[in-house]
């Protein structure tokens, strides 16, 4: 399930598509929770429980209405990877401009002009660059710690087997909350 927008202005349609099979399977006009809730009402009761797995992004309207709608939702639902990146983003981008704000008072300057850094993909940067940010990676800030929690839950996606998964989540929720 996702929404897509068309033309100028913020106008979307909802869509969901069967992915298995490459197809579209329902069009609903704006993106609420009634445009998605037009989807359920074709369904047959046999067809909900057919239902395994259900892939959309954190927009509560969905959320909700997929929760409204299927037996054992909260065990279906699988949310797309960026929006979650888009959330550990700005996290991390929280936790540097409250840090960038207490260091200049020490003489510490080392975070000024270093947002788009925290927020890049590793993969992205030069050698340059990636040498420079490995000092700050490993300089024992708050936001390097921030932005190694983020780095180590995006790595989570990468896991193809469930016990790995959940062995990986379970760490990187302990670190997480043990790091506030």
């Amino acid at each position: 399930m996702d929404e897509k927008s068309f033309r100028r202005g913020h106008r979307y349609l909802t869509l969901v598509n069967d992915l298995q099979r490459s197809r579209v399977l329902y069009v609903g006009e704006a993106r609420t929770q009634e445009s998605l809730d037009g989807f359920w009402d074709q369904l047959t009761p046999e067809q909900l429980q057919s239902i395994e797995a259900i892939a959309l992004d954190m927009w509560d309207p969905y959320v909700n209405s997929v929760r409204e709608h299927l037996p054992g939702a909260d065990g279906k639902i699988v949310f797309d990877k960026f929006p979650i990146a888009q959330h550990l983003g700005n996290g991390v981008d929280r936790v540097r401009r409250r840090e960038n704000k207490l260091l200049p008072a020490a003489g510490d300057d080392r975070l000024a002009g270093t947002r788009y850094d925290w927020l890049r993909h590793p993969a992205g940067m030069e050698a340059k660059d990636w040498k420079e940010f490995t000092a700050l990676r490993k300089s024992g800030l708050k936001t390097a710690r921030a932005w190694a929690l983020k780095e180590a839950r995006m790595a989570w996606f990468d896991y193809v087997y469930e016990r790995p998964a959940r062995k990986h989540f379970r760490w990187w929720a302990n670190w997480a909350v043990r790091s506030r």
